[in-house]
């Protein structure tokens, strides 16, 4: 059998030889791998609720976290009349696990089962409820408005009409 004729090349591109494959150094490919897998767990937001009050003319900011036992959450008083109590029940970790995530985030917040607000009038024996809310699994924003959860909120007291303008927000806070 006659083979046909070696052919030379012509230029330097048909003349190129292929270099062996080079493998990259095992440390930073570890690195990355640990890296990725720990990123969820640094990442995890957890939810805040923010609330500014009007009493008399005076401004009052609060700030108030997840808890587990409602009943070791305390009243803040707000001025000499009123007292605010904000419960932000966290799900329990068989519930946060069945919770839908979104796809969007990358590290989801923690999830919330209820937010509870109570805002009491004080007399002269003991706090009255004059309002008691509550939000069922709500979703925390990154930026929200300081209305976002409640919207403005007035309420007036039963005995001499003082008045309480309240609103609040329910905001991801980076851990």
């Amino acid at each position: 059998m006659l083979r046909p004729p070696r052919r030379r090349p012509t230029n330097r591109l048909e003349h190129r030889t292929v270099k062996p494959r080079q493998r990259l150094p095992l440390a930073p490919l570890c690195i990355a791998a640990l890296w990725l897998a720990l990123l969820p767990c640094a990442a995890q937001a957890s939810a805040q609720l923010q609330c500014t009050f009007e009493v008399n003319s005076e401004t009052h900011h609060t700030v108030h976290g997840l808890t587990t036992d409602p009943y070791t959450v305390a009243a803040v008083p707000i001025g000499n009349r009123f007292r605010f109590k904000a419960i932000l029940l966290a799900a329990a970790p068989a519930e946060a696990a069945e919770a839908p995530r979104d796809e969007v985030l990358a590290a989801p917040a923690t999830a919330l089962e209820s937010v509870n607000i109570y805002i009491y009038y004080n007399t002269r024996r003991q706090a009255m409820v004059m309002q008691h809310l509550q939000y069922r699994q709500p979703v925390a924003q990154r930026k929200p408005a300081p209305d976002a959860l409640t919207g403005r909120v007035a309420l007036y007291s039963p005995l001499l009409g003082k008045e309480l303008q309240y609103q609040c927000a329910l905001a991801e806070v980076a851990p």
